[in-house]
């Protein structure tokens, strides 16, 4: 999902989640999956060392279908302090959501940017403002560590839903032979 540099702190355009959801529902719907891009975008940031100053929320109705009402926004929100603390993330995140959500759209598109990325070492604390503190740091990478042990989302925030019917379904996709070996043709 990288783009534009990814990968290169500083940038203002450094993407890592970013999804469509099908449907259109209503603010908790929209609320649960953009926690669920949040919390999939801050374990990519841990993983690659890097920490976010601001996040930008998206919403958008479906452009396709002009008979029906149209809104697209975005927020961006700036943290207090860059982190790639979940918790930190994902409030931030829904602080934005509830400043452009608009009751009455059917809302086809949510998505989140990663703003202002920087070195997690490089996080510079002031006189009232201290960098992650290191048991969230080490929570957070308890989390990953679970999850990557045993599975995606074994362990998770509960904003992410247990439903999840705003999610995109792959039942019809095509076989990956060439790609996955539990999908390889038996005979």
């Amino acid at each position: 999902m990288p783009r534009s540099g990814a990968g290169q702190p500083g940038g203002e355009d450094d993407l890592l989640g970013s999804q469509l959801r099908p449907g259109g529902g209503g603010f908790d719907e929209l609320a649960e999956a953009l926690t669920t891009y949040v919390s999939r975008s801050a374990e990519k940031l841990r993983r690659q060392g890097l920490t976010a100053a601001a996040i930008a929320v998206l919403v958008s109705t479906n452009r396709h279908k002009p008979e029906e009402p149209q809104y697209h926004a975005t927020r961006h929100v700036r943290l207090t302090i860059a982190t790639a603390d979940t918790a930190r993330l994902i409030r931030a995140a829904l602080c934005g959501l509830r400043e452009i959500y608009r009751p009455g759209f059917r809302y086809k598109k949510t998505g989140i940017l990663l703003l202002d990325l920087a070195p997690a070492g490089s996080v510079q604390g002031s006189l009232f403002l201290r960098p992650d503190d290191h048991r969230r740091v080490e929570l957070m990478g308890a989390i990953d560590a679970i999850n990557r042990r045993y599975g995606r989302d074994r362990v998770r925030f509960a904003g992410t839903g247990l439903d999840r019917g705003w999610k995109l379904k792959a039942e019809f996709h095509s076989p990956r032979y060439t790609t996955r070996w539990d999908e390889l043709l038996r005979v």
